[in-house]
């Protein structure tokens, strides 16, 4: 993770604060991994769980590193500044420099779709404001509080996309970014390796609109078993595909996820499904709320390009590959497989799924269950890698459609290629360590 500081003079400020001490030579941005240093930065030694930045100190130093803020004794003649602990000076200079934001913040959490969410909601805002989000993947506890430092005064809006691998951790990142605004996409069994079970996942969401203050504003999935009945000390705003609520959606026709209505409003999804129906609706009554014209909403809506892994569509000579390969649990791969049996009909239908992780103890259970809902949607083929997923082509058992386990990816992709035809559409479904975006690699090579 690296970042651009975007105001010197409040990084500055806060940091005389918190280490007067400390005088800080040129710089441009900090990082907490030496392989992202680029000349002048700033290099936080954070220990992790799996690796200790402290141990490369020298390459930072290499790679251009102005400075590295320690918290361990280090053997180095290099420019080192230690304090007692880098963990506690991040979250202490994030907090302190947020307080120095003007521009309301908008915080993102769910099991599923906030990424997407967040990358559509900052492309609509951005047709009328100057807009920061976060980037990627840096939702954690330490990833968001480094991306406050490239907001400054410039800024009219920030949207914050906050994840929880464990519990407590929305909270703690919440207590660093103070909100304004937030939106809870779903909740769904997700991260279950760290949760007792999905009351838990509600409770630790629950705190982005907990942490919000009176005169806050909180959008309510109505859909969503878990969201409406979270207590919310500031305005509430709901939206709908089935319930009355201030922002309402309906499907034009519903066998394909493409012709979208609110509030009388004709919006023309890009990716069809169900699941960017309902982050649309969301980014919708956000956008309406900061005063956007609808039609400016819709037409930003519709040119909107889903990123890669996310459910974009690669075509590779006469076969159609639907890239949901960024990260995976039960409901989001049911989603994505519901989409494939209902978008395409007349096409064969082959599913490449990888292992969904961090389950826990429902590991086993959550992958048998997505075998038989791989059988009830009559999926043509099922190409299961990794260790898990040979759960869900045992659950198949006496299904008549193809489906086969490997535990070798290259051996994979070889029966692949010779079992697709031309017109066939391929879905790929896997979490992130499972890499199932080097099946589109392979195909296109």
């Amino acid at each position: 993770m690296r970042i651009n500081i975007k105001d010197k003079n409040v990084f500055e400020k806060v940091m005389q604060q918190i280490l007067p001490e400390l005088s800080l030579p040129e710089y441009t941005g900090i990082t907490i991994d030496s392989r992202k240093v680029e000349l002048g930065d700033i290099f936080l030694a954070l220990k992790g769980e799996n690796t200790d930045g402290h141990e490369f100190i020298e390459q930072a130093h290499g790679a251009g590193a102005s400075i590295a803020i320690i918290e361990k004794t280090t053997n180095t003649s290099k420019p080192v500044f230690q304090v007692s602990s880098t963990r506690q000076l991040l979250n202490e200079l994030a907090a302190a420099y947020r307080k120095n934001l003007s521009c309301p913040m908008i915080g993102i959490t769910g099991s599923n779709g906030k990424t997407t969410t967040k990358d559509l909601l900052s492309h609509v805002l951005s047709a009328s404001m100057k807009v920061m989000a976060t980037k990627g993947n840096f939702n954690s506890t330490i990833g968001v509080p480094l991306s406050l430092f490239e907001c400054d005064k410039n800024v009219d809006v920030a949207v914050i996309e906050m994840g929880a691998s464990k519990p407590g951790e929305i909270e703690y990142i919440c207590e660093i970014v103070q909100p304004d605004i937030g939106l809870i996409t779903n909740i769904y069994e997700a991260h279950l390796e760290y949760f007792e079970d999905i009351e838990a996942v509600a409770k630790t969401k629950s705190a982005l609109f907990s942490s919000l203050p009176e005169i806050g504003t909180a959008f309510i999935n109505k859909d969503d078993n878990y969201i409406p009945r979270m207590t919310v000390p500031c305005n509430r705003v709901e939206y709908s595909f089935t319930l009355p609520a201030d922002y309402r959606g309906n499907w034009v026709n519903d066998d394909s996820y493409n012709n979208l209505i609110i509030n009388n409003v004709h919006v023309n999804l890009h990716n069809q499904s169900k699941e960017m129906g309902m982050n649309a609706l969301a980014v919708f009554a956000i956008a309406s709320h900061f005063g956007m014209d609808s039609k400016t909403i819709a037409a930003q809506i519709e040119n909107f390009q889903t990123p890669a892994g996310r459910g974009d569509v690669v075509n590779i000579q006469d076969v159609v590959v639907i890239n949901d390969s960024y990260n995976a649990n039960l409901e989001s791969a049911r989603s994505g497989i519901n989409n494939l049996a209902s978008l395409y009909k007349g096409k064969r239908k082959i599913a490449v799924i990888g292992d969904m992780l961090e389950l826990g103890n429902m590991e086993k259970e959550h992958h048998r269950a997505l075998g038989k809902y791989l059988s009830e949607k009559k999926v043509d083929a099922v190409f299961a890698y990794g260790d898990l997923t040979r759960y869900t082509i045992h659950a198949m058992n006496g299904a008549a459609e193809f489906h086969k386990f490997y535990e070798n990816k290259t051996n994979l992709l070889t029966d692949l290629k010779d079992f697709i035809k031309k017109g066939d559409i391929i879905y790929l479904k896997g979490s992130r360590g499972m890499k199932m975006e080097e099946i589109i690699t392979g195909l296109q090579s």
